[in-house]
């Protein structure tokens, strides 16, 4: 539903083609350079395949922030960017722990300051996958900057953070809107274009 300039869209597949350890190379405190930066090193010494079609994770340790960015800073969306490495430019996203900021990375999951059950008995990791579901989107319609927003500036998952929909209750007595395999998850919804623009889970709902 996102089209390029010559009418090319994503298909919707995504291949994982593998992980590696950054060992705190830039320190705890990342700034989006830094961030670019450790995708960089990573490239350029090999730990990591460069592909111009990519999109390279960073997933924080949970002694590591980027305030820089507005990591668990209120209203503040996930950040991704680009960089380069061997002239070849890169897409990059961050992934913060929220168990640093748990009521504001992870507001979905608490009530009246009060934590809820999540759907894999994991805050971080139930809170990260509908992180990384948004800034996937987000960077696969606006890789550079200069490809799908709005008026106001805001990306296609970014016009519906904190929506997520219907949802089920779980066994564990959380919610969840989306079954993958064994796993029950809390996911937001995208922006669907159309003559009736909306947030879903699907492009058909």
């Amino acid at each position: 539903m996102y089209p390029n300039g010559i009418g090319g869209a994503p298909s919707g597949a995504l291949f994982y083609s593998g992980a590696v350890v950054d060992r705190y190379s830039h320190g705890l405190e990342l700034t989006a350079s830094d961030i670019a930066g450790i995708v960089e090193n990573q490239i350029v010494t090999g730990g990591l395949p460069q592909d111009p079609s990519g999109i390279y994770v960073v997933l924080a340790s949970a002694d590591v922030s980027s305030n820089a960015t507005g990591f668990c800073a209120p209203s503040a969306l996930p950040p991704h960017g680009t960089g380069e490495a061997f002239g070849l430019q890169f897409q990059y996203a961050f992934i913060g722990i929220p168990n640093r900021c748990p009521i504001v990375a992870a507001p979905q999951f608490f009530s009246g300051g009060v934590q809820l059950p999540t759907p894999n008995q994991n805050l971080a990791a139930d809170a990260m996958a509908s992180t990384l579901a948004q800034l996937l989107s987000r960077v696969i319609t606006n890789p550079t900057g200069g490809a799908w927003f709005d008026r106001y500036g805001l990306e296609n998952a970014a016009k519906c953070v904190g929506q997520f929909g219907p949802t089920y209750t779980t066994p564990n007595g959380a919610r969840a809107n989306l079954k993958l395999g064994a796993n029950d998850y809390l996911i937001q919804q995208n922006w669907v274009l159309g003559r009736k623009e909306h947030c879903a889970m699907s492009s058909s709902l």
